[in-house]
């Protein structure tokens, strides 16, 4: 499956030349894997608005929540996502009689959609989605998919509350980083009460 921008055609013109003929079953370019819509940024006249100004809002209000003037907020692309998700990957690969005679999917897409992909596949919050970093450029996350077995033990690594049967591993891919700021306020006792404040940034594996 391939996003239909350039960039992302020619990554997957890329990667089939590293395959033998006949491997490759199929190639499905999508548009619900397309990166966000950030409007119309090329609109003339008093109603353009400067792209610096709406990231700085973008930042006040969240990645997931803020949509562009004519474009789309995380939440929007989160949606055809899903459904994308869904539809094409876990309704038939859920199938028991389901045979597509293929041995792994690869997708080619953008970095927040790579992230949106891991939200609703681990049942992130909006407030977690927002402190995981986008995928770096090529970076590669690998998908297993989990046996019945795991599937019924709910501590098997990767689940997390969710019955999709995907698990991230890290061992062979690339693994997303989040960062969090931590505020720690420490108070003395007594009337001189010293109020201090360290602000630290935690990189973690998820």
């Amino acid at each position: 499956f391939v996003s239909p921008f350039q960039r992302t055609l020619q990554t997957a013109r890329s990667i089939e030349r590293a395959f033998d003929a006949g491997q490759i079953v199929r190639t499905s370019i999508d548009p619900r894997i397309r990166e966000q819509e950030f409007g119309n940024l090329q609109e003339p006249g008093p109603h353009r608005r400067d792209h610096a100004l709406l990231r700085q809002e973008q930042q006040i209000v969240g990645r997931f929540w803020y949509r562009f003037p004519t474009g789309e907020s995380g939440a929007d692309v989160y949606d055809r996502v899903r459904t994308w998700w869904e539809s094409a990957v876990l309704r038939v690969n859920q199938l028991p009689s389901s045979d597509t005679g293929c041995e792994a999917v690869v997708v080619v897409t953008h970095g927040l959609t790579m992230r949106l992909i891991l939200m609703q596949l681990y049942g992130w919050s909006p407030k977690t989605f927002h402190t995981v970093w986008n995928a770096g450029n090529c970076d590669v996350y690998v998908l297993r998919r989990l046996s019945s077995a795991a599937m019924r033990d709910p501590h098997s690594p990767g689940l997390r509350g969710t019955s999709s049967p995907y698990a991230l591993d890290a061992d062979v891919g690339d693994s997303p980083c989040s960062s969090i700021e931590l505020v720690v306020e420490l108070k003395g006792d007594g009337a001189n009460r010293a109020h201090t404040s360290s602000r630290g940034r935690t990189h973690r594996r998820t």
